[in-house]
């Protein structure tokens, strides 16, 4: 019977790291897509409530990771200043992109993997 619980225990958490895992994939394809979360869910044939939802939840886990860092070229970025709680980023001379430390860790994953395709 232990083991039996065992096994149905493990199928699930198999189950919800193969959820989180297909979900990350989506939020991460509709960032990179440039589309709303309607249109892309539209394009997708998926549930533009459970996009939103992952995104959140994503998002949220996201903050709470603290020291992770993001590679940004530095042949995009002429400038960085990190001042009065704001980094400010000063991009190809042409961009001047502030980012105040309670901003989104997605938002700004979105505005990095843009700076990235300039």
């Amino acid at each position: 019977m232990e083991r039996v619980m065992e096994q149905t225990k493990s199928k699930r958490e198999g189950a919800l790291r193969a959820c989180r895992q297909y979900w990350r994939g989506q939020v991460q394809q509709w960032r990179d897509s440039g589309l709303t979360q309607k249109e892309y869910s539209l394009k997708e044939g998926i549930s533009l409530e459970r996009l939103g939802t992952w995104k959140r939840r994503l998002d949220r886990e996201g903050q709470k990771q603290s020291g992770a860092l993001v590679a940004i070229p530095s042949r995009i970025v002429s400038s960085a200043l990190h001042n009065a709680g704001t980094l400010k980023l000063v991009v190809n001379e042409r961009y001047r992109v502030e980012i105040p430390d309670a901003f989104s860790p997605g938002t700004l994953e979105t505005v990095l993997h843009v700076l990235n395709r300039m």
